[in-house]
This record gives C-alpha cells, structure tokens and sequence, in this order.
C-alpha cells in the first residue's frame, strides 16, 4: 500500500485526506519563492498541497516508484518521472524545494538530501515533511504516513546536518486522531491549535525548514557533477524551470 501514486490519489481524495492536505497546504504559504525568477519544486506526491495556478510555478518530481501520473490535470504538464538519486537538473537551480513522501520512503535518504544539496541555490531552502516517530499517525496503516520510515525530530535534524543543511525551523502538525471523521474533522483548526499549544510532540506530521550550508563536508554534499546518466536541463535562469512548464506528449 502506498507504493504507487494511485495508492495516494485515492487517499487524498478521502474526506480525511482532503483535510490532511489542507492542513500541510497552509504550512507552505509562506515557504516557496515570490520573486519573479524564482524556482520551486517539490519532490514525492506533492500535487495535494499544491496549486496549479501557483506563481512562479512549482515543478513536480515524482519518484520512479510512484509511476507516472498528470498533474495539473489541465493545462501544461509540471511531472517529471525521475531517479531521486539523480535529477534532471545542473547544480544551483532551486531556490526552495519541498520533500513531501519522498524521504521515509527512500532506500539511501543519504543519498537523496546529497541530491537536494547539489541543487539548491547557495541561498535555497529545504522543507523536509516526514511522519513524527512520537505521534499517532505513523501507526495508522490506512493513512501514507503510517508507511516507510518514521522520525524524530533529533534524527531529523542530525541527518540534516550530516548532508549539509542547518535546521532553522521545526514544529510538527495534525494533532487530530488518525481514525477521526464526522466532528473531528469539523473541529480540525480547534484541535489544531489546542495541539500546538499543549502537545507540540504529538502532531502527526514533523516538519523541518533548513538551510543550506554552503561549508558542507567534502565527499558528501560537495559533489561538483552531475551523476552520470543524468538528464540535464537547462543552466539557471531559464524560464522553462521559471515557469515549471513540461511538454505533454502530443497523444496526451
């Protein structure tokens, strides 16, 4: 369960999903770029927390895992299929980047934050979303984050540092029972707050902002190439990444 990008969609889709999404939506207001030439992109299942008439555009990168899916279902295409390992982009691209179901689920998530290093912008930032190992929801199976590795927020924080990110922010959410329908869900920004205030360890979701630390240990983040097989996009600015905009295949 939650091996394939459907598994989610029907989740997300769920009246629970649909709050869940838009409790991490509001999380994000203030996190991606406004500025004209900025780049954003998200990597995982992210299109529940994003919006398609969003500016500048977010680029969505979805791991082969997941298999390939549209989105936005309208207009041009903003998906790419890739390796987690190594994207399809030349080193400083991004200016934020979001990891929303990607690193529990990744095998090597070493190897996957090396990857967000090397594309960052000197000045980029990283969201990483993961399920709270102290929290109810990573135990709910029927829910994406009851699957792959859950953490805390002190072995969220080392494995940050040890790949070259400095930790600014960090503040958990979903503070509503996993199991919780009908009037919990009415109740969802009471519980919200209540949970913020006096249960900050036990939100569901653990969320960590960081920066990118530009003095990262060398042979782990410094890396100066692209990994081989790699396909390269354009060098920063252009204004395809700008814009997010990916060609769909004329059948589409």
């Amino acid at each position: 369960m939650f091996e394939d990008a459907s598994d989610f969609q029907e989740y997300y889709r769920s009246r629970q999903g649909r709050h869940v999404a838009m409790r991490l939506r509001r999380s994000l207001s203030d996190f991606w770029s406004r500025s004209a030439n900025g780049c954003n992109a998200a990597i995982g299942y992210a299109p529940p927390l994003l919006r398609a008439d969003e500016r500048p555009a977010v680029l969505n990168f979805a791991p082969m895992r997941l298999g390939p899916y549209d989105w936005p279902p309208k207009g041009p295409g903003r998906t790419v299929l890739v390796n987690g390992r190594s994207l399809p982009l030349q080193n400083v691209q991004l200016d934020r980047l979001l990891l929303i179901h990607a690193l529990e689920f990744d095998p090597n998530p070493s190897r996957l934050l090396e990857e967000c290093w090397r594309v960052l912008d000197g000045a980029g930032r990283l969201l990483v979303m993961v399920p709270n190992r102290n929290g109810l929801w990573a135990r709910a199976e029927r829910t994406p984050f009851g699957h792959g590795r859950p953490f805390s927020r002190g072995q969220l924080r080392t494995l940050l540092l040890d790949h070259g990110f400095t930790p600014i922010v960090a503040k958990t959410v979903l503070f509503m029972p996993p199991a919780a329908l009908g009037l919990f869900l009415r109740f969802g920004p009471q519980i919200e707050r209540i949970g913020q205030n006096w249960s900050p360890a036990v939100g569901g979701v653990l969320m960590v902002e960081a920066e990118k630390n530009l003095y990262a240990p060398a042979g782990k983040t410094s890396r100066k190439r692209i990994a081989s097989g790699a396909r390269e996009l354009a060098p920063r600015p252009t204004s395809a990444i700008r814009e997010g905009v990916i060609k769909r295949n004329d059948h589409a």
